[in-house]
């Protein structure tokens, strides 16, 4: 398990609710992307319908809503090759928000 999601926060809106958690980085990256560990959809089978990151560092997250997986892009916008994941990513704290429709 190279990406780990540790929930923080569950908000019930109206029609979905929101997992707001941080995501912990170790291991090496895999070109194409992997799924984080430890998201557990709040009681629907379906996908989520929005997916957002924010951190600090430059480098760009971005979720793959076909496959569920997290890809990560250097500062000049190029996917991060095979290898270790650098110190900027592992440092950084890279918060993740997905909303889920209710009742799916």
């Amino acid at each position: 398990m190279a990406i780990v999601f540790g929930q923080t926060h569950k908000l019930h809106e109206l029609r979905s609710q929101r997992l707001l958690g941080k995501l912990t980085f170790s291991g090496n990256y895999v070109t194409g992307g992997e799924i984080p560990s430890g998201i557990i959809a709040p009681g629907t089978t379906k996908g989520p319908i929005m997916v957002n990151f924010s951190n600090k560092g430059d480098h760009n997250f971005k979720y793959d809503a076909s496959t569920g997986k997290v890809i990560a892009y250097a500062p000049g916008g190029a996917q991060l090759a095979a290898a270790a994941y650098p110190a900027a990513i592992t440092n950084d704290v890279v918060l993740m928000e997905i909303e889920y429709p209710k009742f799916g």
